[in-house]
């Protein structure tokens, strides 16, 4: 049931993650213009140190399934899911480039002084968080990727033994 839910969210988040992340980015933007989200400057340095982290987690996947790309487990993957590699690659890559831009923007909340326009606020936050809800929804389902290729049962038949 949660296997099938998790799924379905998937494949509703690789088909409209952009459209999901701008409406979020919207939404955190008007809760921040009304009050109802104070302090963004504070939390900067932990979303830096959790992008830090994503860029590192999937730098290292990213590494390992170019190293493993020939591999007789990949080869067997290939036959069974053809497109299953390219979506691996690129949800990595993805959140590599959507880490760096919340640690750019980051940055710039830091280094600028207040806006005195909320209306500007309140559209650097939007943008803010429609990239770290691309980045941060993005990694789990990167990590979801990754772990399939461990852990999910292809019914593979067994290769035979020496004597």
């Amino acid at each position: 049931m949660i296997t099938k839910l998790y799924d379905s969210f998937e494949e509703i988040w690789e088909r409209y993650s952009v459209i999901i992340s701008i409406l979020v980015g919207i939404l955190f933007g008007v809760f921040y213009k009304f009050g109802f989200v104070t302090n963004v400057r504070s939390v900067t340095g932990n979303i830096v140190m959790l992008a830090s982290i994503v860029i590192g987690v999937n730098g290292v996947f990213l590494t390992l399934v170019i190293t493993l790309q020939e591999s007789p487990a990949f080869l067997r993957l290939r036959e069974f899911f053809p497109t299953f590699q390219e979506r691996l690659y690129i949800s990595l890559r993805n959140q590599i480039h959507y880490a760096l831009v919340v640690v750019i923007i980051s940055i710039f909340i830091n280094i600028l002084p207040p806006s005195p326009n909320i209306y500007f606020s309140s559209i650097g936050v939007s943008i803010w968080f429609i990239f770290f809800t691309l980045m941060g929804v993005g990694s789990f389902i990167s990590v979801k990727l990754v772990t399939d290729i461990i852990v999910k049962s292809f019914d593979l038949p067994t290769r035979k033994r020496r004597q």
